[in-house]
């Protein structure tokens, strides 16, 4: 019966707000638990409690919360985002978990919640220390009261035993009522059947001999909602029951009970006749009945005082006590009367009350036209009066309804039981056997009285109200849960309930101390249930008390841990299902397969109940994450409620239908009687017989009786399915009525097929054709073919003769059945090609005339020997992941950071730039993927593999062909770097060619996600300890790193000089041109617009995001080749915006060659040694602004001399204007645009440069709307001198100061010349001290500030001094990069309120505003397209006038870190910390929304995705990064 599971381990995902308690999560006693936080959780002060118990030892209590302690992988203290918790599933049960985010532990402050269920651990008795599965568990129902004395039980019982089954359900065993005898109806929970002749003790002994000696175990029903109506206890506790006292609202309903009850009477009697009413009524009579009850009966008895108020008797009371009062209110308390309602209290005659303090408020004040208390009471009381009659009507009108409700269903109960063809057709009315309608209510002594008398009896007898007690039943098409006989409900009334007459419906009330008596009966009748049993039966679990079964199954498995619970829930919805089981702990719930009315169906229910995976589904992980389930089922051929399927159905379906279900990966049950061939319903009241003893004499049952052997067989195959790891399920169907039940081992690859020729009706000798199968594989054997018929002319049914001294079943029903045959063997079937084992083509088989309804046939099959050795070769690969020395490692070991973005990633253009022929692989019916590489896949195969999605485009091609195998393969190979892998791959992908297609893409899966994880883990050894160390997302976000850096063919930066130090990039010449190449990795800006030819390159994106993705990562060499390539191509002081390598180089952005100065800076900081770049050779390009451009080597300058000339350009101011200026450059922008100038400010030296008419900072979008009229016209200008720029300035001549003090940098001043060229020395120092002496002055805005543009205070200006006055005041979020760059420049102060105002005005959910949405221009959402006649829209000008950018946001958190520690107060650092964190994580979640597996430039606002924007931009990535580096260093 299979043993405990290796170790598993099942992830939790927690998200902010998400109640699952109506959701399943299911685990195996054994498994873990992990509990993680998604993004959106990660900085919230999450706090796990749970019930559940985290040691086998423990005691579940449901109210007793533990909190779970947080596993930390990161030693970082705010690196946490991986943290989880672990559960190790070691008791059985379901448990309640809840989490708080606000740092409390209180239940009531949860902020999700939900259910998980340790499935119960059923271990056999007999020592072996096995488990019986779930999946295993073959039930049959037996009637207890059939089984006669406990002496005899064992005889009875060896048919279960001998049929193969492994569990016994029983019904009920306790004294049921002595007059009904129903099988549901206990009159003494305490006691046995006296049948049994035994005690529970003996009972004990015999199940333990069951479970010990022939390993079966036994449930029994546990019934809480109801009793008999002669239960002892009820006698003696009637509060237990739902009587005239604690229930007095049901005193109108029993009078019309008893008045129905007295209509039989009379009618029986002929005391009707004159009506036209005889004994022996008609169909035409119920109009007749309608109109005597309703129009003559009813109203003698005057329903309606129940419910209406005396009014005279109420204004008589109300006037008194309105006299009492010494002054009458100004004016009514109240508005209106609705308030006022009639309260019926205990239900007298006449005695509805209302609140009369209530009228009083209402009613009682002067009115204007009245001056006298006297009046102002008369009015009040005439009020009273009219809301009283008004209300009087209301209950009449409500009453008349529910009485003509309580007739139309009488009628309908009559109708059914006398006349409906599918009804007991009863001849004559007749107390108390057949009467019009069945009694709601038991009474005293069951003695029926006139109405008359019960009228006064409900009155004034209180012991008679006590002992008058409400029926069970249930409600058609209601909702299950309801609790009907409650105050306010009119069920009784109204006559809805479909009642059993024999039951009392028992009230525990809200909580055991409502009725303790009745709680404490029921623990102790579960006590000795769960003493006895293995598990239980919940009966009616929805119509009963939620936490009475709470307490009820706690106790039962305080008693046996390993308690099994199995429900009956008719919710007939899903989520009030797993309400319950998640609430009660249930392991399962019946269903039952005549429910479904063909074969189509059937096929369907046996797919919907079983836990298996489709054929075809991916292997699973041992460790993955937790998805809900549905809950078990227990699937049943026939149940014992129902009639036997002999009569709905026919003797022939009986053997194909348990057949197909012994199929099903679920449990299966069935009923005593059915494989017995017994055709009629054994009825859960009247049958008075015994089963049948095993033995081979007459009046016995044996292997050779029926459908015995052949059960016996069928549970084998069941239990054997289950245990040998058949987990995979597919139904299919060859005809209509037959079903093909596949389940196949993903282990062993071997499938057993169950073909059933299904008779949903009467079997006759014609059915239609059934085409022929074929089949892929080795037909092993046959494991069984047989078949049933009974003969046509013996009518199973009516000719059926019942034995009177047992319970008997058909005798002359025709069975084959054959076992272990060779296939020639076959009966059934015909072999219609080879079956060797070379024979590679499908087999084909055809169906013989035998194989007729009632029929079944199974096989085994096998893999071919081919396809077995092509797995066993892949596994062979497969163990290659793990072997450090393995072919496999010794290739990746061999790989850089360089050849893995060409392995895992690259995108269209990239791949296309290579000129080999190749692009990214196209899925039909999905489309185009992402990434060349095998991120490519990996994206989309994870998401198939956790919800299995086999019918997914992607599946579906691999299926069809190899065409996506030999991509991966071919792509590789025609790189030197890469041909090896490729090569690989291709021997690989060989092996997975020759198999079945369906089995292509569970292998292709798993050669994918090996290598995959594989390469990641080879790609984090190559990169920075800091990396390495992290979190997950800080390791996935530094992929990003990989993603954008490669060598693209058309996007190639300056050539090196050859006389840089070592190492020098590698060399080749091109194989077209032949001229020399340097493989020079370059960084795209963005995917997929930014990365290949002209628009790859751009050298302000690139020196952003240097630091991040470089110099974090510790990819040193790639950053000095971009350090030095893109320092050659410097002309006019600047560095060319886009580079184009350096040839076609355009000089219009005025920030880049400061961003450049800048990462200089952090490189000789990170890197050891790093200074020496300073030192390393640039071949310039331009040697000076007007020189042709030059052949590498031709000027090699040091860089310092560079940076030099860079800083003397600025100081000296230069203007000049672009080469090549025209439409053909930019056709876009006017002559003057063309027009650049860049300068320092002696006089506070602040950089400045631009006109009104360029945009040289990183905000450079340029109108080009001729409709909109902004064409030529830049959206955001920005010239005079930026805050961003001078804070860059400011951080570059710092570090060269100390480059300078340290003897690296040559150059402590600078050498200009002045307007009569005389020289000048401007030393950096100066420089530097000007800079921070005047940038508070110039840029803060302070509350004093009168300047008619001013807009926000307590802010810093954008510019200074540029054209368009007013822009200088705009709040934009360049300060904040000033702050983080050169922070120097800042009084703390000042800062700290500028950026809590860029907190409250420009932070978005993911982004930072580019500008204050209350300015005019502001626009937040980015429409690239946009062509209407809006100047700030049209062609997407308000690109940089509101959008939300991620690159903005690594800098906000960077100085919301720095400068909440230069507040010098500990609570504004933890706020900064908790607000910083929430940042992140929402970035966390962006970054994992996304198919690109990055951060994209920006969204628009709020945050929403912005589809013009790129899906990953370098400088998000790269200061995002940033920003997680500073936080990890706290």
């Amino acid at each position: 019966m299979g043993t405990v599971d290796d170790e598993q381990i099942r992830i939790l995902i927690l998200n902010e707000g998400e109640d699952k308690s109506e959701e399943l999560f299911r685990l195996k006693k054994g498994w873990i638990l992990r509990i993680v936080l998604s993004s959106c959780l990660s900085w919230r002060e999450v706090r796990i409690f749970t019930n559940a118990c985290l040691y086998e030892k423990d005691q579940f209590k449901r109210n007793n919360y533990q909190e779970l302690k947080w596993i930390y992988p990161s030693t970082r203290i705010y690196d946490d985002s991986d943290r989880y918790v672990s559960i190790l599933c070691s008791k059985s049960g379901s448990f309640h978990y809840y989490f708080t985010i606000d740092g409390t532990t209180a239940k009531e402050n949860l902020n999700g919640q939900g259910y998980f269920q340790v499935e119960s651990h059923l271990v056999w008795p007999d020592g072996s220390n096995e488990v019986l599965e779930e999946e295993c568990i073959t039930c049959q129902t037996v009637l207890s009261k059939c089984l006669g004395p406990l002496s005899e039980w064992l005889s009875r019982l060896e048919v279960t035993r001998h049929s193969g089954y492994n569990m016994i359900h029983f019904t009920p065993i306790q004294f049921l009522n002595n007059i009904s005898n129903s099988s549901y109806s206990i009159s003494d929970h305490h006691k046995l059947n006296r049948i049994f002749e035994g005690t529970y003790e003996q009972m004990k002994i015999l199940i333990d001999y069951i479970g010990k000696e022939w390993r079966i175990f036994s449930i029994t029903d546990l019934v809480y909602n109801h009793a008999a109506d002669d239960c002892t206890f009820l006698q003696d506790h009637p509060e237990g029951s739902y009587n005239l006292v604690n229930s007095p609202y049901l005193k109108p309903a029993v009078l019309v009970d008893s008045i129905l009850m007295q209509f039989t009477y009379d009618a029986s009697q002929g005391k009707l006749l004159s009506k036209g009413i005889p004994s022996e009524i008609k169909e035409h009579h119920l109009p007749l009945i309608c109109h005597y009850l309703l129009n003559e009966i009813f109203p003698q008895y005057r329903l309606w005082e129940y419910y209406i108020c005396d009014t005279n008797k109420l204004i008589e009371l109300f006037n008194k006590q309105l006299s009492k009062r010494d002054n009458c209110p100004d004016k009514s308390s109240y508005d209106n009367d609705d308030l006022i309602k009639i309260n019926h209290h205990k239900y007298n005659r006449m005695k509805s009350l209302i609140d009369l303090d209530l009228a009083e408020k209402v009613y009682f004040y002067k009115r204007e036209y009245l001056t006298t208390k006297q009046e102002w009471i008369d009015a009040a009381c005439n009020a009273l009066r009219d809301r009283l009659h008004f209300l009087n009507h209301c209950v009449c009108q409500k009453l008349n309804e529910n009485l003509n409700r309580a007739i139309d269903n009488s009628i309908a109960s009559c109708r059914y039981h006398f006349f409906s063809y599918d009804g007991p057709k009863y001849k004559k009315l007749c107390l108390p056997s057949t009467p019009f309608v069945g009694n709601y209510f038991h009474y005293p002594n069951r003695e029926l009285k006139h109405p008359d008398d019960i009228n006064q009896l409900i009155e004034d007898d209180i012991n008679y109200q006590t002992y008058v007690m409400a029926h069970n039943g249930w409600i058609m098409n209601d909702d299950p849960l309801r609790h009907f006989p409650q105050p306010g409900d009119e069920t009784y009334l109204r006559r809805d309930l479909i009642v059993w007459s024999d039951l009392i419906k028992v009230r525990y009330g809200s909580n055991c101390e409502d009725c303790p008596s009745l709680y404490f009966y029921m623990k102790e009748y579960t006590r000795l249930i769960a003493t006895t049993f293995h598990g239980c039966r919940i009966n009616n679990s929805h119509s009963t008390p939620l936490w009475l079964l709470q307490q009820m199954m706690d106790y039962s498995r305080e008693i046996n841990p390993y308690f099994y619970i199995n429900g009956e829930l008719s919710t007939g919805n899903i989520k009030s299902d797993l309400h319950f089981i998640n609430q009660i702990g249930i392991n399962s719930l019946i269903k039952e397969s005549h429910r479904a009315f063909d074969p189509y169906e059937l096929g369907e229910m046996i797919s919907l109940v079983s836990q298996a995976d489709p054929i075809g589904s991916f292997n699973k992980c041992k460790t993955r994450q937790l998805l809900p389930s549905k809950p078990y089922s227990w699937f049943y051929d026939q149940t014992h409620y129902n009639s036997s399927l002999i009569e709905r159905r026919s003797v022939e379906d009986l053997l194909p239908r348990s057949a197909c279900l012994a199929m099903a990966y679920s449990s299966t049950g069935s009923n005593r009687g059915y494989d017995e061939l017994i055709p009629h319903h054994i009825d859960l009241v009247h049958e008075t017989r015994f089963y049948a003893k095993w033995g081979y004499q007459h009046k016995q049952i044996n292997d050779k009786t029926a459908m015995i052997y052949i059960k016996k067989v069928l549970n084998k195959l069941h239990i054997d399915l289950a245990q040998q790891g058949f987990t995979q399920l597919m139904v299919d169907q060859l005809s209509r009525s037959v079903l093909l039940i596949t389940r196949y081992n993903p282990e062993s690859d071997k499938s057993v097929l169950l073909i059933g020729h299904t008779s949903f009706f009467q079997a006759s000798e014609k059915w239609e054709y059934i085409s022929s199968l074929s089949i892929e594989g080795v037909i092993d054997k046959i494991l069984f073919e047989g078949s049933i018929n009974h003969p046509q002319d013996k009518e199973p049914v009516r000719n059926f003769k019942k034995s009177k001294e047992y319970i008997n079943g058909l005798e002359q029903t025709k069975i084959f059945f054959h076992e272990n045959i060779f296939i020639e063997q076959s009966r059934c079937i015909r072999l219609k090609s080879p079956n060797s084992p070379d024979y590679i083509g499908y087999r084909r088989i055809e169906f013989t005339n035998e194989f007729r309804p009632g029929s079944i046939i199974a096989l085994q099959i096998s893999l071919l020997p081919q396809i077995r050795q092509s797995i066993i070769n892949i596994k062979q690969i497969l163990n290659q992941y793990s072997n450090p020395t393995s072919q496999f490692n010794k290739i990746i070991n061999k790989l850089t950071l360089i050849d893995l973005e060409r392995i895992i990633y690259r995108t269209s253009i990239e791949e296309k730039s290579d000129g080999k022929g190749f692009d990214c692989y196209i899925i039909p019916d999905y489309g185009i993927l992402n990434y060349c590489g095998l991120q490519g896949q990996i994206l989309i195969l994870e998401k198939i593999r956790l919800f299995n999605q086999i019918k997914h485009p992607f599946i579906i091609n691999l299926k069809q062909g190899n065409w996506l195998m030999d991509y991966i393969s071919n792509r590789l190979k025609i790189h030197q770097n890469t041909k090896e892998l490729g090569k690989w791959y291709e021997n690989a992908f060989q092996y997975i060619n020759s198999l079945s297609r369906l089995m292509v893409p569970i292998y292709f899966d798993l050669i994918i996600k090996g290598s995959y994880n594989k390469l990641l883990e080879h790609g984090y050894k190559l990169i920075n300890s800091f990396i390495i160390d992290s979190s997950l997302f800080v390791r996935l976000l530094s992929q990003t790193s990989i993603q954008l850096i490669s060598i693209i063919r058309n996007a190639r930066l300056p050539l090196l000089s050859s006389d840089i130090r070592q190492p020098h990039p590698i060399e080749e010449k091109d194989e077209q041109t032949f001229e020399r190449i340097q493989q020079i990795p370059s960084l795209a800006a963005g995917f997929p617009h930014f990365s290949g030819g002209l628009w790859r390159n751009w050298s302000r994106h690139t020196f952003i995001s240097l630091r991040g993705l470089l110099l974090l990562t510790g990819r040193y060499e790639e950053a000095r080749y971009l350090i030095l390539s893109y320092g050659g191509s410097i002309r006019h002081g600047l560095i060319p915006n886009l580079i184009a390598d350096g040839k076609t180089a355009r000089y219009n952005s005025r920030d880049a060659v400061w961003w450049w100065l800048y990462s200089i800076s952090h490189y000789t900081d990170f890197v050891v040694n790093g200074y020496e770049i300073l030192s390393d050779k640039i071949s310039r390009l331009y040697p000076n602004d007007d020189s042709p451009l030059e052949i590498v080597d031709s000027y090699n300058q040091s860089l310092y001399d560079t940076i030099y000339q860079v800083l003397f350009i600025h100081l000296q101011s230069y203007k000049f204007q672009e080469r090549g200026a025209g439409y053909s450059l930019d056709p876009y922008m006017t002559d003057k645009g063309f027009y650049n100038k860049i300068g320092v400010d002696l006089n506070n030296g602040f950089l400045y440069g631009g006109n009104r008419w360029n945009c040289g900072t990183w905000m450079d979008k340029m109108g080009s709307s001729d409709k909109a009229m902004n064409k030529g016209h830049p959206a955001t200008p920005r010239d005079g001198s930026s805050i961003e720029l001078v804070a860059l300035s400011r951080a570059t001549l710092s570090w060269i100061i100390r480059m300078n003090k340290q003897g690296y940098f040559p150059y402590h001043y600078i050498e200009i010349y002045s307007e009569s060229n005389d020289k000048r020395k401007i030393y950096l120092t100066d420089w530097l001290n000007r800079i921070d002496e005047n940038f508070e002055n110039e840029f803060w805005i302070d509350e004093s500030n009168s300047s008619e543009y001013v807009n926000r205070k307590q802010i810093y200006k954008d510019t200074i001094n540029s054209t368009l006055i007013w822009t200088d005041f705009q709040l934009r979020p360049n300060f904040i990069i000033a702050a983080v760059i050169a922070p120097e420049m800042f009084n703390k102060t000042h800062i700290w309120l500028a950026l809590k105002q860029a907190e409250r005005i420009l932070l978005g959910k993911y982004g930072i505003k580019t500008l204050d949405p209350s300015d005019y221009n502001y626009v937040g959402d980015y429409l690239y397209d946009d062509d209407s006649y809006d100047y700030k829209r049209a062609h997407g000008f308000n690109y940089h006038n509101g959008p939300e950018w991620l690159w903005l946001t690594g800098y906000y958190i960077r100085a919301k870190l720095y400068w909440s520690k230069q507040q010098n107060d500990p609570l504004i650092f933890e706020q900064t910390i908790k607000h910083v964190r929430e940042i992140i994580s929402s970035i966390m979640n962006l970054f994992y929304s996304n198919d690109w597996q990055g951060l994209p430039e920006l969204t628009n606002s709020n945050g929403q995705l912005c589809p013009y924007s790129s899906y990953i931009q370098s400088c998000s990535c790269g200061t995002i990064l940033e920003a997680l580096y500073d936080i990890l260093q706290i």
